[in-house]
């Protein structure tokens, strides 16, 4: 079977005005397609459509919030794949820390996932796929990235407890390493990102393209379907 041509569909990435979502815009418009993103920052928002060109549009979009998902999915008749990389990750050590920070990763990460596969599956055809985003803390969780690590996890259950559900659409999830994003650029300095990178397998960290690259597959692979695509480097198994 031949893989799903993305030109002229229509993909919707929630996330897609940073990082990993807008190196994925930018590469499914290079392959012809139409993108519209979401992001929870108007002015980031204005930046990256003026970066992307007219193949892009897009709305704010706050992923914790159910009547934003609706409003912002009401406006599209149709979309053909839907990408997920917006989060937000709350650390926080289990017994010192209120569950209402706690509980943010879950929001976003998890029930924002739900809330979006909600309001979009309906508006998908039948070769419609969507991809989620984990994260490899759910194989190496150290203290106070718990919850993160267990809403990781949490959406790669989801998307294989949804195969049967959704399909024929087809449902995928991306679980990075270490990604060289503006977000983890803004939690190290130079020095320590240089010291990250030496302690890969690949003596690199993970860039934004590299995801892009692996969001595409996912979504023009007809036959991939509830897999995790472990994009890491190999760091995971060392």
């Amino acid at each position: 079977m031949n893989n799903v041509n993305l030109a002229g569909q229509q993909i919707v990435i929630l996330g897609g005005s940073s990082g990993l979502g807008l190196a994925t815009a930018q590469r499914a418009i290079d392959q012809g397609a139409r993108v519209h993103i979401g992001a929870r920052n108007a002015d980031q928002l204005q930046t990256a459509l003026q970066q992307l060109g007219p193949q892009a549009s897009g709305d704010v979009l706050e992923i914790s919030d159910e009547a934003s998902i609706r409003a912002f999915f009401a406006k599209l008749t149709q979309l053909d794949h839907l990408v997920i990389t917006a989060a937000n990750n709350a650390p926080g050590l289990l017994l010192d820390t209120p569950v209402e920070q706690l509980r943010i990763s879950m929001d976003t990460r998890f029930w924002g996932a739900v809330r979006a596969i909600q309001a979009a599956a309906p508006k998908m055809p039948a070769h419609g796929s969507i991809v989620l985003t984990s994260g490899m803390i759910n194989q190496r969780p150290r203290p106070g990235m718990a919850i993160v690590a267990a809403a990781a996890s949490a959406v790669e259950s989801l998307a294989q407890s949804l195969v049967a559900e959704l399909a024929p659409r087809r449902i995928n999830v991306i679980s990075p390493g270490p990604m060289q994003t503006p977000l983890l650029q803004s939690a190290m300095n130079t020095a320590q990102l240089k010291q990250l990178a030496e302690q890969q397998p690949l003596q690199r960290i993970g860039d934004s393209d590299d995801y892009a690259q692996a969001a595409l597959f996912a979504l023009s692979n007809p036959y991939l379907n509830g897999s995790t695509i472990q994009l890491n480097g190999g760091a995971a198994w060392v």
